[in-house]
């Protein structure tokens, strides 16, 4: 395991705790040591990580932070047998994944892109949805190790598509959050207090993922982040560049991606991406 942020971290206490052999590398080495305790090797660079396992997981920010520790002469890539098998488990530009994709390919390296949609709570107990790109035969291969990663897999098709449905769901997460709040306002202006907005609103047929279980957070405004704004308005970038390259014409998600950015600038890019709500609150002079 490569990148042991939230969800890196999770990913590898999961495969722990089933009895896999985990080695990892992260950058900020210290954030190794509670993997450590429980048994994990850790590495001082990506290439000795990759010298020693047969499946690397990437869970890093953007293809930036891939293209670091997989290239190189200390890179991951340059470690790893023919053969070997890299899922990515991050969520970047499918443009970048389908180069990925070849990189490996020219070195005998087989790949896999491995989004998820889940937090680390779910990560860590195997229980995400992973939303599979690459050769079908391959994912049918590894499809009994996938399962042990996510509850739900999912195959969709050739290099990049997993990364490219990731940008979609989490296109329609942001535009989710963004309409909750805006109702959320409006209710508060009619007096209610959140709680009741949020219990009445999962009463109804229209409840969803987000209002049962970001909602009484909002309510009781908690924040702390599962998945940050500034991880949400990176993707949300990302599906804007893929919709102008693809001719589509999104306002409502150019709007969400304005507001967004937004937010980030008045200081909320580190609170959970639900915090929007506090910046639709500002702007109708109301605090949550």
């Amino acid at each position: 395991m490569i990148g042991l942020g939230n969800m890196g971290s999770a990913f590898a206490t999961n495969l722990l705790a089933r009895g896999y052999k985990v080695h990892v590398y992260n950058r900020t080495q210290q954030k190794a040591t509670p993997l450590k305790e429980k048994g994990a090797i850790v590495h001082s660079t990506p290439k000795e990580l990759g010298s020693s396992v047969e499946v690397v997981i990437t869970s890093l920010t953007d293809q930036n932070a891939i293209d670091q520790v997989a290239h190189g002469s200390d890179g991951f890539l340059s470690g790893l047998k023919q053969g070997a098998l890299w899922i990515d488990m991050s969520t970047i530009d499918p443009d970048a994944s389908i180069r990925h994709h070849r990189e490996a390919r020219e070195r005998g390296i087989q790949r896999l892109d491995a989004p998820v949609s889940g937090g680390p709570g779910q990560a860590s107990k195997g229980e995400v949805m992973v939303l599979i790109g690459g050769s079908e035969n391959l994912f049918k291969r590894y499809q009994s190790f996938l399962n042990e990663l996510g509850k739900t897999v999912v195959y969709l098709g050739p290099d990049g598509s997993g990364h490219k449905m990731k940008l979609v769901v989490n296109m329609y997460m942001g535009l989710i959050a963004n309409s909750f709040s805006e109702a959320l306002v409006l209710s508060k202006k009619f007096g209610f207090q959140p709680k009741t907005f949020v219990e009445t609103i999962n009463k109804t047929n229209h409840k969803n993922g987000f209002t049962e279980t970001k909602g009484p957070k909002v309510a009781e405004g908690k924040f702390d982040p599962t998945f940050s704004l500034n991880n949400l308005l990176k993707d949300l970038r990302l599906a804007h560049e893929q919709a102008k390259k693809n001719s589509a014409t999104l306002p409502l998600g150019e709007a969400s991606l304005e507001k967004y950015t937004r937010a980030s600038n008045s200081g909320l890019g580190q609170k959970d991406f639900s915090a929007i709500a506090q910046e639709i609150a500002k702007d109708n002079g109301l605090t949550i």
